[in-house]
């Protein structure tokens, strides 16, 4: 492949992913797609989360998911 077709191809799949189509499964819902959640964090902070999740054995989003589900819980009305 040559750098030009590598371009044009990427170009594609940007413009796709624009488009709201992504790698999503066939009958999957949108409400279920993996979207980016992006944000800043202290260094130390990126440090702690990464090696805790790595620690016990989790990805960072799933992580991420049980730290908000158990914050929600914890607040519940």
């Amino acid at each position: 492949m040559t750098r030009q077709e590598g371009k044009n191809r990427m170009a594609k799949v940007r413009k796709a992913r624009s488009a709201g189509r992504s790698e999503s499964k066939p009958g999957e819902a949108e409400s279920t797609r993996p979207t980016p959640l992006n944000f800043k964090v202290s260094a130390d902070f990126r440090r702690e989360f990464k090696t805790y999740a790595a620690q016990h054995n989790k990805k960072l989003n799933q992580l991420l998911y049980e730290s908000f589900a158990a914050l929600k819980a914890k607040h519940a009305e």
